[in-house]
């Protein structure tokens, strides 16, 4: 029998965040039971399925998330530094906000960053990305219309429309824009990295197979003198060819020794270079992947930043004329109520 599914949260650092492991937990049902979101104490640690963080900046009870009627809800519990919402705060310091409507891909920051003149130490704060999920798997991606607010017609004639894309719109864009080329160049170095393993690997199976040519040397040498003590057996004739052939028997046990180790030296080096060189290959497939997908996600947020900056720069154009028209009409309104009243 399988178990209730519950509503999930994942929350992602981003590259300006107080360091801090990916987290996954689950989201209560009622506003009662909601986590918690706040400074590491001695109760409370932080874990991979929990929303605590090792941050000075934040507040011990920072802040509460649950999930209520379909709708994912963040509230600020009277933190001193803020929780934000795309760059927007809940509510001032030590004051509790109401309940705050969040989505996937969000940006939710918890306090701010904080500098120690004296000690010149700096406490950065927690930003992350959090994608929602509810019991059914389902993400709660922001509606249709949350995408662009609105449209506005230029003049009543025109068939032209301008989207209406808000400050909060525009930070997420760019801030994703940071997010995306961040992880693409931190994966240029891991595939810098991953190529420079690869380089070694191949110089270790290299000398892998430098060490069996000197171990095949190794045993021409055994062969040899096993050769020369079959020979001296043969004709005992002195003491001393009794001393040689005690000094070939020294010898032989030592070259065979040696041809012992290098060889499994070589055999051990050899399997773990085969080993490295197959988890560098599947690193390096997955890397070039990720690094793909990121470039394509790139370059979509950078269209989309592009459209919502231009239609926010033909919206000051448009707003500009609206008001020119509006002084227009103001100085024509003014003189004709000075000619009525004249008359």
């Amino acid at each position: 029998m399988t178990g209730i599914r519950c509503p999930y949260a994942i929350l992602t650092a981003c590259s300006q965040s107080h360091p801090f492991e990916e987290r996954r937990f689950t989201v209560p049902n009622s506003e009662e039971e909601a986590m918690k979101i706040g400074r590491s104490v001695a109760r409370w640690k932080p874990s991979s399925d929990n929303a605590i963080f090792d941050c000075k900046v934040l507040s011990r009870n920072h802040a509460v998330l649950w999930h209520e009627e379909g709708c994912f809800l963040l509230k600020d519990t009277k933190s001193s530094n803020g929780t934000f919402v795309n760059n927007d705060r809940l509510s001032k310091s030590a004051e509790e906000s109401p309940p705050r409507q969040i989505y996937s891909g969000d940006i939710l920051q918890f306090g701010v960053e904080i500098s120690e003149n004296a000690n010149k130490v700096t406490h950065g704060c927690i930003l992350a990305m959090i994608r929602l999920y509810d019991a059914n798997g389902e993400e709660a991606c922001p509606p249709d219309n949350m995408e662009i607010n609105g449209f506005l017609r230029a003049h009543d004639s025109d068939s032209l429309m301008f989207p209406l894309v808000d400050s909060h719109q525009l930070f997420q864009l760019q801030h994703y824009m940071r997010e995306a080329i961040y992880r693409e160049r931190a994966l240029e170095q891991k595939l810098a990295m991953l190529e420079n393993i690869l380089s070694a690997t191949e110089q270790a199976a290299e000398s892998g197979c430098q060490a069996l040519i000197s171990e095949d040397q190794l045993l021409s040498r055994i062969e040899m003198l096993e050769g020369q003590l079959a020979l001296y057996s043969k004709n005992i004739l002195s003491e001393k060819v009794k001393e040689q052939m005690s000094d070939l028997l020294v010898d032989k046990n030592k070259f065979e020794s040696l041809a012992k180790e290098s060889l499994r030296r070589a055999q051990e080096e050899r399997c773990e270079a085969l080993q490295r060189l197959a988890d560098v290959e599947r690193s390096l497939l997955n890397a070039e992947e990720e690094s793909s997908v990121l470039r394509q996600r790139v370059a979509d947020l950078e269209n989309e930043l592009s459209v919502a900056v231009d239609a926010n720069s033909l919206l000051r154009d448009h707003v500009t004329q609206l008001k020119k028209q509006f002084k227009t009409m103001e100085f024509k309104y003014g003189n004709l109520e000075d000619k009525n009243f004249s008359v």
